[in-house]
């Protein structure tokens, strides 16, 4: 076993409970779940060190906020979310990519 693995299981245990807890909200209380989704996106981009990423950041996570608030169903919501991460994949980080 090399060091970094008892770090990784560490992590790794965290973040399953986090899942777990998260999950639990989803079922049992979608207001509290909606706040905690919310205070860990902004936990999140509060960590990014540079200003004009941090911006960017949390201006895309307002635009989704928008669109997925007007989505009706769990499963349009689902559908409207994998829309727009692959519209994310091809208009941006693959040209990004191929630039670099």
């Amino acid at each position: 076993m090399t060091e970094t693995q008892p770090v990784k299981f560490k992590y790794e245990q965290k973040a399953l409970a986090e899942h777990e807890r998260m999950s639990c909200l989803f079922r049992e209380n979608r207001f509290l779940f909606e706040r905690e989704r919310q205070k860990a996106i902004e936990e999140t981009i509060n960590k990014v060190k540079k200003k004009r990423l941090r911006k960017e950041l949390q201006e895309r996570q307002a635009q989704w906020d928008n669109i997925l608030k007007h989505a009706g169903s769990i499963q349009t919501r689902l559908v409207l979310m994998e829309m727009m991460f692959w519209d994310a994949i091809n208009s941006e980080w693959l040209p990004a990519i191929e630039k670099a």
